[in-house]
C-alpha cells in the first residue's frame, strides 16, 4: 500500500515552459509543488479572469484507469456551483500531464492559518460547519473528496472556506487481487480507506472532517491526543459529542451525511454567542489563536472584562457622586451635636424600675408606675414624721370635724 507522503517529488515545469503550452493564459508564477502536482497561478485573457492552473504528474497521465477516474470526477466537479466549493473551469491533458483549471483563491490555506495553534471555538464551529455544507453538496452530487485535510480548505479573503482537490488525490480504479494504491494523509484518512477500499463511501470525508473539528479545537490531532476536545482545551462539552460521532471507527456509528453534522455546528455556533470580540479572518494569519502547543509563539488573546473590571468602571462613574452626599452627613451630624451643646438640651431618660414586692397571695406585685420628677424626693418626704392633726383642725384637703347630727 502506496501513501501520498510517500509519492515521489513532482519536477514541474517552469512558467515559461508552461505558457507555450497554454497560449490564451498568462502565467504568473509558480504557487506550490510537491509530490501529487504543482499549481500555478495565471490570468485568462479572453475572461480576464484569474484562475490556478493544476499539473499533474505524467505518471498519473500513463495510467488509463486514473485518466479515466480523473475526467469523470473532473466533469462532476464542474457541474458543482457552491460557495465552499473550489469552482472547476476545465481539464485535460498536455504534454502527458494531466491538468485541471479551476477557481483561484487568494487566501491561504486552512493549514497555514492554523498550525499547531487552537482556534477560537466559535469560529472553529463556524469553519467546520461551512465546509460540512460543502461536503453535503457534493456528495449529494456523487462526488466524494477521499483527502480531506486543513492543508486542502482554502480561506478566501473574507475567510471563507473553500474546498479544493476534490477526487484528484489519489487514483481510482485498481484491479480486484492486485495491491490496492491508496494516496491519503495519514491520521486523517477513515479506517475503512485503508482496510475496505472497495466499501468507501461519503461517511470516510465525514471521519476526516471530524479529525479537523479536533485539530481546530486542541492544535492537536486525535492520533497525537485521543482525549475529548473539552478535556485539552476546556472548550464546550457539545464539541465532544460531534468529535466522537464525526471520528468513530464504525462508519455506521457515524453522522449518516456532512449535512447532520453541518446543522448542529450551526446550531453551537449560535449557542456559544460572541463571548469576545469578533475575530476579523480577513487574512488566514489572523485567526484568533487560543494557547496551545506550538512551534510558534501563540498571539494575544483579547478577553471580555471581568466582573471586577466591570465593577471598577462603574464605581469610577459614581464615587464623586457618593463622595459629595457622604460629606453633607458628615456635616448634619456636626451641626446637630453643636447645636445640642450649646443650647444645653436634656434628653429625657427613663426612670429605674422598682424591685417586685411579694403579695399576700404569694405573688409578686407589680410596682407602680412613678410620676416622672418624683423619683427618689416622693420617696425621702414618705419617710417623715407625719405632723399629728388636731380635731377640728382644716386639712389641705377639707376639714376634720365630724359631722353634727341634728337633735
Amino acid at each position: 500500500m502506496t501513501e501520498a507522503s510517500h509519492a515521489p517529488t513532482f519536477e514541474a515545469p517552469t512558467p515559461e515552459h508552461l505558457a507555450e503550452l497554454f497560449p490564451s493564459y498568462d502565467i504568473e508564477g509558480l504557487v506550490a509543488c510537491g509530490g501529487m502536482g504543482a499549481v500555478f497561478r495565471a490570468v485568462q485573457r479572453a475572461l480576464d479572469r484569474t484562475v490556478a492552473i493544476k499539473i499533474l504528474p505524467k505518471e498519473f497521465g500513463a495510467d488509463a484507469s486514473f485518466r479515466e477516474a480523473f475526467q469523470a470526477e473532473a466533469r462532476a466537479m464542474a457541474k458543482l456551483n457552491h460557495p465552499n466549493l473550489i469552482g472547476v473551469y476545465d481539464f485535460g491533458e498536455v504534454e502527458g500531464m494531466p491538468f485541471i483549471i479551476m477557481e483561484y483563491v487568494a487566501g491561504g490555506s486552512l493549514y497555514e492559518a492554523s498550525y499547531g495553534r487552537r482556534i477560537d471555538p466559535r469560529e472553529v464551529a463556524r469553519i467546520v460547519a461551512a465546509t460540512c455544507d460543502g461536503l453535503a453538496h457534493a456528495h449529494e452530487h456523487g462526488v466524494l473528496h477521499r483527502d480531506i485535510k486543513p492543508a486542502n480548505i482554502l480561506l478566501d479573503l473574507q475567510a471563507r472556506p473553500k474546498i479544493g482537490d476534490f477526487g484528484l488525490a489519489r487514483p481510482i480504479g485498481s484491479h480486484e487481487g492486485e495491491e490496492e494504491t491508496v494516496f491519503g494523509t495519514p491520521h486523517y484518512t477513515a479506517p475503512e480507506v485503508l482496510n475496505r477500499p472497495t466499501a468507501v463511501d461519503s461517511r470516510a470525508d465525514i471521519f476526516s472532517i471530524g479529525v479537523v473539528l479536533h485539530e481546530l479545537l486542541t492544535g492537536q490531532k486525535p492520533a497525537d491526543d485521543p482525549r475529548l476536545p473539552s478535556v485539552i482545551c476546556g472548550c464546550d462539552i457539545r464539541f465532544d459529542a460531534i468529535v466522537r460521532s464525526a471520528t468513530n471507527p464504525m462508519p455506521e456509528m457515524r453522522y449518516a451525511n456532512a449535512g447532520i453534522m453541518a446543522r448542529e455546528l450551526h446550531q453551537l455556533e449560535e449557542a456559544l454567542g460572541r463571548a469576545t470580540k469578533a475575530v476579523d479572518l480577513r487574512s488566514p494569519t489572523s485567526l484568533h489563536r487560543m494557547p496551545g502547543p506550538s512551534n510558534r509563539a501563540p498571539g494575544p488573546v483579547r478577553r471580555a472584562p471581568t466582573a471586577v473590571a466591570r465593577a471598577s468602571y462603574a464605581g469610577g462613574k459614581s464615587g464623586s457622586k457618593g463622595l459629595f452626599t457622604t460629606i453633607l452627613l458628615l456635616g448634619a451630624v456636626v451641626v446637630i451635636a453643636w447645636l445640642i451643646l450649646k443650647t444645653g438640651i436634656k434628653v429625657p431618660q427613663a426612670p429605674p424600675q422598682e424591685p417586685a414586692v411579694p403579695t399576700a397571695e404569694g405573688g409578686a406585685s407589680k410596682p407602680a408606675p412613678e410620676t416622672p420628677g418624683y423619683g427618689k424626693r416622693a420617696a425621702e418626704q414618705a419617710d417623715r414624721p407625719k405632723p399629728r392633726q388636731q380635731q377640728g383642725e382644716e386639712s389641705p384637703f377639707g376639714s376634720t370635724t365630724a359631722p353634727k347630727s341634728d337633735p
